[in-house]
C-alpha cells in the first residue's frame, strides 16, 4: 500500500512541476517541451514510442558525469520536442542533432529552438532510425526507451557497424527496458547507473569496449 501511494505522489508532483513549466514558462513563449505525445504508440502499436520528457535536473546530472568536452558529439535517437537536445545546447559539445520518426514532434522542436535561437546549434532530422545514415559521426548516443526491442536491437548493430574498433563511444540508456539489446551485443560495459527521482526511472551508461 505505502508503495502505491509513493508513487501517485510522485506522479502529483510531477504533474504539478511540469504543468507549472508548461504554462507558465513554455506556453507564453510559444515553446513545447513537456506536454507528452503518445499516438505514436497507440499506431505502432507499441512497435515505436511516444514523447515523454526527460526531467532536466536528471539531464544535467548525466552530462555533469561524462564530463562533456568539446570533441564529443550527441545523437539523440527519437528527440522527440528536443528537451534532451536543449540541456545538451549548455555543454560544449561540437555537434547535437535529434531524429525522429515523427514530422509533428520534428516541426514542435525545431519551433521551439527557432524561438530559443538554438537553430545554428542544434540538427533536427525527421528520418526512420533505421535508415539513418550518420551514426558514425557521433561519439555520445541518447535513448529514452524510443522502441521496442526489435528495432532497439537493430539501431544498436548499425552503430557498432559503424563505430567497432573505431573510436570508443557511449550510449546513454534512460528507461531502459530493453537493455539486453546492448548488453547482449559484448561490445559494451554498463559504467553507470542514475536514478531519475522525479519519475522513478533509471539511466544506463555504457561505454564501448573496444
Amino acid at each position: 500500500m505505502k508503495g502505491k501511494i509513493d508513487i501517485y505522489l510522485r506522479r502529483f508532483k510531477r504533474y504539478i512541476k511540469y504543468g507549472v513549466q508548461y504554462y507558465f514558462y513554455e506556453k507564453p513563449k510559444g515553446l513545447d517541451f513537456t506536454m507528452r505525445d503518445m499516438h505514436l504508440t497507440e499506431e505502432s502499436k507499441g512497435v515505436l514510442h511516444g514523447y515523454s520528457k526527460t526531467n532536466e535536473k536528471h539531464l544535467a546530472e548525466i552530462f555533469r558525469y561524462l564530463q562533456i568536452q568539446e570533441r564529443d558529439s550527441l545523437l539523440d535517437v527519437g528527440c522527440g520536442k528536443g528537451v534532451v537536445l536543449k540541456e545538451a545546447a549548455k555543454q560544449p559539445f561540437c555537434k547535437i542533432t535529434g531524429i525522429d520518426i515523427d514530422s509533428g514532434l520534428i516541426e514542435t522542436a525545431n519551433r521551439n529552438f527557432e524561438i530559443l535561437h538554438l537553430s545554428d546549434r542544434i540538427r533536427c532530422v525527421e528520418t526512420d532510425a533505421l535508415r539513418f545514415p550518420e551514426y558514425g559521426e557521433y561519439n555520445t548516443f541518447f535513448f529514452f526507451n524510443p522502441f521496442g526491442e526489435e528495432v532497439m536491437r537493430a539501431v544498436i548493430d548499425k552503430i557498432i557497424k559503424e563505430h567497432d574498433g573505431k573510436e570508443r563511444i557511449r550510449i546513454i540508456y534512460h528507461n531502459p527496458v530493453y537493455r539486453q539489446a546492448i548488453e547482449d551485443t559484448g561490445k559494451f560495459v554498463s559504467v553507470k547507473e542514475m536514478h531519475d527521482s522525479m519519475k522513478d526511472y533509471r539511466t544506463v551508461i555504457y561505454v564501448s569496449n573496444w
